[in-house]
C-alpha cells in the first residue's frame, strides 16, 4: 500500500479533523492505491476520496462510472461508488450530484457535524462551493500542507518504486555517457537515453534534456540537432516513469578532452554545493538549512551563484515537499526522500548541473543514486 494509513489518521487527529475530501489526482492515487486514474485528463470527471480519522469509519471512493470496474479490482477501499457528470436515465445508482454523494458518505459514517479537510491549494472553487452547500454543519478546513507532510514520508512500497524509477533513469544516464562523443547530436543522445530507460523496465519517459555547449544554459531546453564538438561542456537531466513514480537525475560532462579551467572550476562549485546539501539532509534540519548549506559551499568558488531552490522531494510528483528553498521551515524526518540539486546556467556559454537523490535516515542521508558525480570526460 502506498498510503501510511496510521500516520494519516494520527496527523488528522492532531489537527482535529474528522475526514478528508480529496479530488487531486496524486492524492487519489496515494490514498486509493489505484494507479490508473483514467479520467484524470478530463477535468470534469474528478475522483472523490472520502477518508476518515477513525478506523471504524471506512473510506469511500467515488469514481467515474467508466472506471469503476478497474478501480474495484485494484483499490484497497471496499466502498466504491459510481459517479457521472450528468444524470443517466435508467441508472439511478450512478451518482451525478457528487458533492451530495460525499455528504451522504459522511452521514452514513455517523457524522452530523465536525471538521473536514480539503485541498485548499488545488481544489476548484466551484467544487469547494458545492461542498460548502452540501455540508452546511461542517467546517471545511484547509489541509493541503497536512497532506503534503504526510506524503513526504515515504512508505516501504513507495521507496521500492522510487528506487526502481531512479535505477531506470540512471540507465538512461549511463547510455548518454557511453554514446557521447564529438560528431553526435543532442537528439541522438536523448534517443539513446530514452531507449535505455525503456529497456531497463521504465513504463514511460517523463522527460529528457540534453544541452551541449551554449545550449546547456537553456534550463529546460529540448534536445536539438546541435552536433557535439571536442571540449563542449554538456549536461543532461532526465526522468523515467515506473508504477506512477517519476525519476529525476542530472549530470554534466565534457566531450573528448580535459575541461577548460573555468569549466572545471564552475563544476567544482556545483559539486561542492550538492555535497554540502547531501551532508545537511539529517533529521531535524529544515529545508532552508539544506538550501543555505549548499549556497555557502557553492559560493566559495562561484561567488555570483543564485538559486530559487536547491532541490525538492520526489514521490508521485517530481516536485513535492520538502521543497529546498531559502524560506522553508519544513523539517526533515526519517523516511523523506530529497533530490539535492544545484546548477549554474550562463547564457551564451553553457550549463553546469548535478543532482542526487537521498533518503533521510535516523543516521543521516543515504544516497539512492550511484552514477559517478565527478566531471566526466566522454569520448
Amino acid at each position: 500500500m502506498l498510503l501510511n494509513k496510521a500516520k494519516a489518521q494520527e496527523l488528522m487527529r492532531e489537527a482535529g479533523l474528522d475526514a478528508f475530501v480529496l479530488t487531486y489526482t496524486e492524492h487519489n492515487i496515494y490514498f486509493g492505491d489505484f494507479l490508473h486514474v483514467n479520467s484524470a485528463s478530463l477535468k470534469s470527471r474528478p475522483y472523490y476520496n472520502v477518508f476518515f480519522a477513525r478506523d471504524d469509519q471506512p473510506p469511500a471512493y467515488l469514481v467515474p462510472h467508466q472506471d469503476i470496474d478497474d478501480v474495484t479490482r485494484a483499490t484497497w477501499i471496499e466502498d466504491v461508488r459510481p459517479t457521472a457528470e450528468y444524470a443517466i436515465p435508467g441508472r439511478p445508482n450512478v451518482l451525478w450530484d457528487r458533492e451530495k454523494a460525499v455528504a451522504d458518505v459522511i452521514a452514513e459514517r455517523g457524522l452530523t457535524a465536525g471538521r473536514v479537510g480539503y485541498e485548499n491549494a488545488t481544489l476548484y472553487v466551484d467544487i469547494f462551493r458545492r461542498l460548502e452547500k452540501a455540508l452546511p454543519t461542517f467546517e471545511l478546513v484547509p489541509a493541503s500542507s497536512l497532506i503534503a507532510k504526510l506524503r513526504a514520508i515515504k512508505s516501504a512500497e513507495e521507496l521500492k518504486r522510487i528506487q526502481a524509477s531512479m535505477d531506470m533513469t540512471q540507465a538512461g544516464a549511463r547510455a548518454v555517457l557511453a554514446e557521447a562523443r564529438a560528431g553526435v547530436t543532442e537528439k541522438y543522445l536523448a534517443a539513446a537515453a530514452s531507449e535505455a530507460m525503456l529497456a531497463a523496465g521504465a513504463e514511460g519517459v517523463g522527460f529528457v534534456i540534453v544541452g551541449a555547449g551554449a545550449n546547456g544554459a537553456i534550463v529546460h531546453g529540448a534536445p536539438t540537432d546541435y552536433v557535439l564538438r571536442d571540449g563542449d561542456i554538456c549536461r543532461f537531466d532526465m526522468g523515467a516513469l515506473y508504477m506512477g513514480y517519476p525519476g529525476d537525475f542530472a549530470r554534466t560532462f565534457v566531450v573528448g578532452r580535459q575541461p577548460r579551467e573555468i569549466d572545471a572550476l564552475r563544476y567544482q562549485g556545483i559539486y561542492d554545493a550538492v555535497q554540502a546539501g547531501i551532508d545537511a539532509c539529517r533529521p531535524g534540519a529544515t529545508a532552508a538549512d539544506v538550501y543555505h548549506a549548499q549556497m555557502v559551499a557553492g559560493r566559495k568558488l562561484i561567488p555570483d551563484l543564485t538559486r530559487e531552490h536547491c532541490g525538492h522531494g520526489v514521490g508521485l510528483e517530481v516536485h513535492e515537499e520538502p521543497m529546498i528553498h531559502s524560506q522553508s521551515d519544513f523539517v526533515l524526518e526519517p523516511g523523506m526522500v530529497v533530490m539535492i540539486e544545484n546548477g549554474k546556467y550562463i547564457i551564451g556559454e553553457g550549463g553546469y548541473q548535478l543532482e542526487d537523490l537521498v533518503i533521510v535516515t535516523e543516521n543521516g542521508p543515504k544516497l539512492m543514486t550511484d552514477v559517478p558525480r565527478e566531471l566526466i570526460i566522454a569520448s
